[in-house]
């Protein structure tokens, strides 16, 4: 095989190639056996067709398909020896094929353009962690009470803090029924006076027993920033008044496997500094990819924009009801998509320079300790990660965080330690 390969731009290279026929025989007799399990001629029953008939009457259209099938293959062959990664379809022109001089053909391709990266170690960082306090284990503990909360009727009247289940039928400005404008079981809270929620529709019912019917007006904002007000009949079907657990050692035993309540708020303690410690090292990521974009200044081809887009809002489509508009949609997300696709060619980069990888053991260790975390689900963790989609996922993102891990260890980091107090002192200071 001749190939001949011209750089049109960055991003683009044109390839010249010529085949000789003799590097075809192999898929052409491939071809030729698959065509006689299904020609007819008269004369022969259907496979049974001579096989130097077949060449002689089929042979010539024949080994044309096959050397246009071939294409794809030789540019994939051609790709992989000069790395190349491609970004789009080639565009395949000139292609002729003949016994003599066999296959030729031009295609122009656009692929990720090689980078040089500038400055990818000893980066400046800070880091932001997030320290879990009393308070934070305090407010967790109130919602877990929350959640072992039982509601129980009242008979009497109904008071602030009070919940209710009632049919909601709204009126016209008359005081009739509107036909088709009833919400049945509606549950709501009778907000108290202390509350950041109150509204006027606690005071409109507070007093009001099971069976009584009050008519009540809703005042809202439309879309249109207008203020609109409605009237309902509230016909109160049930009262509930909610009775909150004791904090003690018996509720511990209640929520879960733990001797005391020190012990629970220990294991809060412990899930709260996991979870915040993900969301912080998730920022710190992103504020690293965000540095490297910065000291690594590079065009993005436009295909590969193209192509991200149209994927981004394919998937965004499918997922938001409403059809939502596709140049709009593109408008919005251009900026994150050049972003994305920047720290894509940057990580496989430093993929290649540091030569960085995933075995198949390191893979089958970290499904280990997935299984070791959740051993009830062992047998449907292996049936996902047998998948081999599944399994190059979790090699692609332990790739990944092998980058980050080489980028952070090489780095100069500055840590700071953030506090509940922290966040609530810079809320004020926005405000």
């Amino acid at each position: 095989m001749d190939v001949n390969i011209t750089e049109k731009s960055n991003w683009e290279r044109t390839l010249e190639v010529t085949l000789a026929r003799e590097e075809l025989l192999k898929d052409i007799e491939i071809k030729l056996k698959e065509y006689k399990k299904t020609i007819k001629l008269e004369g022969f029953r259907k496979g049974k067709v001579p096989m130097p008939m077949i060449r002689k009457i089929f042979g010539k259209e024949i080994e044309s398909i096959v050397a246009e099938e071939k294409i794809p293959d030789v540019i994939a062959e051609i790709s992989k020896e000069h790395k190349f990664t491609l970004i789009s379809p080639a565009k395949v022109d000139d292609f002729s094929y003949s016994e003599k001089d066999g296959l030729s053909f031009k295609a122009v391709v656009e692929i990720a353009p090689d980078i040089e990266l500038k400055k990818y170690k000893n980066l400046s960082l800070e880091q932001d962690v997030y320290k879990v306090d009393k308070e934070d284990v305090d407010e967790a503990m109130i919602n877990i009470r929350e959640q072992q909360a039982v509601m129980n009727n009242v008979e009497g009247a109904a008071a602030a803090g009070h919940h209710i289940v009632a049919d909601f039928q709204k009126l016209d400005e008359g005081g009739h029924p509107i036909i088709g404008e009833k919400f049945e079981n509606r549950y709501f809270e009778l907000l108290k006076d202390d509350s950041e929620k109150k509204d006027d529709l606690t005071a409109q019912l507070v007093g009001v027993k099971i069976d009584e019917t009050r008519n009540v007006k809703m005042t809202y904002t439309t879309p249109e920033d207008q203020e609109q007000t409605d009237h309902y009949a509230v016909t109160v079907k049930e009262i509930k008044e909610k009775s909150l657990p004791e904090l003690d050692d018996d509720f511990a035993k209640d929520v879960g496997e733990f001797t005391s309540l020190e012990e629970l708020k220990e294991d809060v303690k412990k899930s709260l500094e996991q979870r915040f410690k993900g969301e912080y090292d998730q920022r710190f990521e992103e504020r690293i990819i965000d540095e490297l974009i910065h000291n690594n200044v590079f065009d993005v081809p436009e295909p590969m924009i193209n192509n991200y887009l149209d994927y981004l809002v394919e998937s965004m489509q499918k997922s938001q009801p409403g059809n939502p508009d596709k140049n709009a949609m593109r408008d919005q997300y251009r900026g994150e998509a050049i972003r994305r696709i920047k720290w894509m060619m940057i990580r496989e980069k430093i993929i290649e320079l540091e030569e960085l990888k995933i075995e198949d053991s390191d893979a089958d260790a970290h499904i280990d300790e997935i299984i070791e975390s959740d051993p009830k689900s062992k047998t449907q963790i292996k049936s996902y990660y047998r998948n081999e989609q599944h399994r190059k996922q979790l090699k692609d993102d332990l790739l990944e965080r092998k980058v980050f891990n080489f980028l952070i260890e090489n780095a100069k980091i500055k840590k700071n330690n953030i506090t509940r107090k922290d966040l609530q002192k810079k809320s004020k200071i926005i405000q």
